[in-house]
C-alpha cells in the first residue's frame, strides 16, 4: 500500500466471505463435512500472508478456492473483486492467481522442455508465432 491508501478505499486482491467448502462422496452420495467452513479473509495488495495448519486442514482447498479450480459449496470468494463463482470470470481470475502443486512432477505435461513451456501460453490463445519466440528466449 502506499501511504496515502487506506484499507477502506482499496479492493481487496483475495477475499473470503463466510466461505466453505465439501468435497461430494461419490460413492455414497452425500456431502462430506466441510473441508473449509466459514473462512472470513480480505488479503490487500502488498500484504503477505501464510496459510498454515496441519496436513487435511484446508490449506490445499483455500488455495484451489482462490484461483477457482474449486468453488464454495457456499460463501463466496473474490479475487479483485472478480467472483470465482462466475465461470465466465474463470480464465480471468487463473491469469492472475498462480498455483503451484504439492508435487512439481504432476505439473510437467510433456516429456519436451518445449513443449512444457509453450503449454501454458498455447492454453491462453497466444498466437503460435508468439510462443514461439517467447519458448526460444
Amino acid at each position: 500500500m502506499r501511504g496515502t491508501d487506506t484499507k477502506e478505499n482499496l479492493i481487496p486482491i483475495i477475499e473470503f466471505k463466510n466461505a466453505c467448502f465439501s468435497y461430494d462422496s461419490e460413492d455414497m452420495g452425500a456431502e462430506l463435512s466441510p473441508a473449509v467452513k466459514d473462512i472470513n479473509l480480505t488479503i490487500y495488495r502488498g500484504e503477505f500472508v501464510a496459510v498454515l495448519g496441519h496436513n487435511g486442514s484446508g490449506k490445499s482447498t483455500i488455495a484451489k478456492m482462490t484461483n477457482a479450480i474449486l468453488r464454495p459449496t457456499s460463501g463466496k470468494v473474490f479475487v479483485e473483486g472478480m467472483d470465482t463463482s462466475d465461470e465466465e470470470l474463470e480464465i480471468k481470475i487463473r491469469q492472475l492467481v498462480g498455483l503451484v502443486f504439492q508435487n512439481p512432477d504432476n505439473q510437467i505435461v510433456s516429456t519436451i522442455v518445449e513443449e512444457d513451456v509453450a503449454f501454458g501460453p498455447e492454453n491462453l490463445g497466444v498466437p503460435p508465432a508468439e510462443i514461439r519466440q517467447r519458448v526460444d528466449e
